[in-house]
Order: structure tokens, then C-alpha cells, then sequence
């Protein structure tokens, strides 16, 4: 792209108050955007056990692909320990982004269709553009939808792939997976399930949960929020795991995550019956939070553990959360065009490390200052 066409582009999303920019992040303010929903990346006692327990098996580069020396000892125990869990096969990639993108490129085509949620993540996105289906997206969450899609067009495709997230990060609302795999009784198609917000917070994850997991072909579980690290797993047939081996470019040509985050990936994957605690304290700020939004009638359209306020413009979003980290809060915008126009939000990711005296004071600081500008 010419440098006047760049600079054009750049112009213009500064005028539309859409320009991104790297922030470094106060450590000492009261963290309200994290992912780590269950506070197992601070967890200082944690990281303590795994050291002990793991010091001398620490490795810090894998230093290849996994189809070269980086199938290393941690990967394939890791690997051994999934297929037990979930009573499928399992694929460690290193990203959730990545694990996304890679099933739906691989397995599908220009003579496929893929029906998604319009709300699915960039990384679903992504792999659709990249294999060239055909694409319908069905209202968000509405399985009634869904359904007449599948009724118009199951005849016309052997080849269709039905993807959803379990729990979505712009709303934070739940998404019908029984509802969803029961439409496999009437149609043939694949299911894809996204396990990225649920996982961790709903223990092994919502298909695990609801015993779902015979019967949805593909579940990505990303680790960088509920799992506290980074990295993603593949929970698929034996089939299906070979074939991505063989043809799955991104796992392919990609050199393996240090097995040190594949041992720490291991040590939570043991531990998560143990978090029980956690998830209870998360639950329970979940439901007061919510409570709280409800009697102060602020807007929300979230059920979950991940919370967005509702602004409706770019700017002021901006101008709230700016004057929200001045009074020491982490807190960020999510503007259009990543929710849409008029949606525009700040977005709270809850943990059991918050407080409920930290969270109301929070909401009456946040309801002040849409005061100020409504």
C-alpha cells in the first residue's frame, strides 16, 4: 500500500475516533479489563506450587515446529491428559486465533457453507475469508434463525459448518449450545464451539459442563482468559486430528510454544477440579454486580461474568474511561466498528481477586460521569 494511502486511512479513523493505540498498564490501578476471569495468571500461591513442583522440567524454547523437535515430553502429556478429560482426541496450538482460523481453512471450501453467529469472533472470520465458503450469519443467539437457514439450504451442501462461541466477550451473554447440537437430530452439519469465555469459569467448559462434547466435531478452548496463560486446545475426532497434522498450514509451519507454558497449561489442567472456590466467589460478584447495574439503571444487555455498560458513542466512551483511569481505574473503550454503531460500551471483566465495595464505588464513579455528559 503507497505510504498517501496509509496515511489517508490513519487520518481518517482518528477523525472518527476509531485510532488504536498501545497503552501501558498501571499495575496499581483496580483492574477491570482483564481476561484472567478466575485470577490464576496472579495467583501468587499458584505460581509458587508450580515452581516448586516443576523447577527442574522448565524450558524456555521449543525451538521448532511439533513436526520437527517440537513435539517435546510436556506437549504430548498435556495431550494424553485431554484425550482423558474430554474422551476425544486433542490438538495443542498456539493461539486460540490460530486453532480458529486453522479448522475452518482446512476442512472447508468454496463448495462448503458456513453458517456462523454474527457475532462470532474475528479469528472465525478470518478462516471463512481464507477457505472461501459460503457464509450466512444467522442472528445473534437466535436458534429459530439458525434453524431456517439450515431448512433452506442443508439440501443444497454436503459441506456445512455451523460455528458459535459459548459465552461472548462483547455482550457477555450465553449462547443455546443444547439447543444448537439438537438441530443435528434434523440437519447434517458440522458444529464448531468456541470455548474461549467459558473455560475455566464453567470449569473444562460449557460442552464439557452440559455433555455435549460427543456430539460437537469441533471445540477450541483458547487459554489467555479463564486459563490464565496462553495457548489453545483442539477437541476433535482422531480423524479430524491427523488431517490437521497433515494439511493444517498454521500448525504445520509454526514453531511450537516454550514448554514452559505447556507445563504451566498442564499444572491448571490438573488443578481446575481445584478452583471450585474461585469460581464460587466469581459467581457470586457476577450476581451482585449485576444487581447493582439493574437498581442503578444503567444499561447492559450481559447474564455473565464479563459485563458490558452500554455509552452509544465513540467518544464518549473514550472520554469516560479516560476520566475513569484518572480516578484509577483500568477500564477501555470498545468502540464501532469492533460493536456496532451505537452500541459503542465499556466492557468489565470480573475476577474473585475484586471486591464488592471496589465494584459499587466503581459503578457510581462510571453512572457520575455518563451524568456529566448526557
Amino acid at each position: 500500500m503507497e505510504i498517501n494511502k496509509i496515511e489517508e486511512r490513519l487520518r481518517k479513523n482518528k477523525e472518527e475516533k476509531n485510532f488504536r493505540s498501545l497503552k501501558i498498564i498501571d499495575e496499581n490501578r483496580l483492574n477491570l479489563s482483564s481476561n484472567d476471569y478466575l485470577g490464576i495468571g496472579q495467583d501468587k500461591n499458584l505460581k509458587d506450587k508450580f515452581l516448586e513442583e516443576y523447577r527442574n522440567e522448565i524450558s524456555f524454547s521449543s525451538s521448532s515446529s511439533r513436526l520437527i523437535t517440537g513435539n517435546y515430553k510436556i506437549i504430548r502429556e498435556l495431550e494424553e491428559e485431554l484425550n482423558k478429560i474430554y474422551g476425544k482426541k486433542s490438538l495443542v496450538m498456539n493461539s486460540g486465533f490460530s486453532a480458529n482460523k486453522t479448522i475452518i481453512e482446512t476442512f472447508y471450501n468454496k463448495d462448503s457453507l458456513i453458517i456462523t453467529d454474527r457475532l462470532n469472533h474475528a479469528s472465525i472470520y478470518d478462516g471463512i475469508l481464507a477457505s472461501g465458503s459460503k457464509i450466512i450469519r444467522y442472528k445473534h443467539l437466535d436458534v429459530n434463525h439458525l434453524e431456517n437457514i439450515l431448512e433452506k439450504y442443508h439440501r443444497d451442501y454436503s459441506d456445512i459448518l455451523v460455528v458459535t462461541e459459548t459465552v461472548y466477550s462483547m455482550d457477555g451473554d450465553i449462547a443455546p449450545i443444547k439447543e444448537i447440537v439438537n438441530l443435528k437430530k434434523k440437519y447434517k452439519f458440522d458444529l464448531m464451539v468456541d470455548e474461549a469465555h467459558s473455560y475455566g469459569v464453567f470449569g473444562y467448559g460449557i460442552s464439557y459442563e452440559e455433555d455435549l462434547i460427543k456430539d460437537i466435531d469441533f471445540i477450541t478452548i483458547p487459554l489467555g482468559k479463564g486459563g490464565g496463560s496462553i495457548g489453545a486446545y483442539i477437541i476433535c475426532s482422531d480423524i479430524h486430528r491427523d488431517y490437521l497434522i497433515n494439511f493444517g498450514r498454521e500448525f504445520i509451519y509454526t514453531t511450537a510454544l516454550p514448554p514452559v507454558n505447556n507445563l504451566w497449561n498442564l499444572f491448571i489442567l490438573k488443578n481446575m477440579k481445584n478452583f471450585q472456590e474461585k469460581r464460587e466467589k466469581l459467581e457470586d460478584l457476577k450476581n451482585f454486580t449485576l444487581n447493582k447495574i439493574k437498581q442503578m439503571k444503567l444499561k447492559t444487555t450481559s447474564t455473565s461474568h464479563i459485563i458490558s455498560l452500554i455509552i452509544g458513542d465513540n467518544e464518549k466512551a473514550d472520554i469516560v474511561c479516560k476520566n475513569l483511569r484518572e480516578k484509577g481505574y483500568i477500564v477501555y473503550p470498545i468502540k464501532s466498528p469492533t460493536v456496532l454503531k451505537g452500541s459503542e460500551r465499556m466492557r468489565l471483566g470480573l475476577n474473585p481477586n475484586i471486591s464488592k465495595v471496589e465494584i459499587e464505588k466503581f459503578l457510581e464513579e462510571f453512572k457520575n460521569e455518563c451524568n456529566n455528559l448526557f
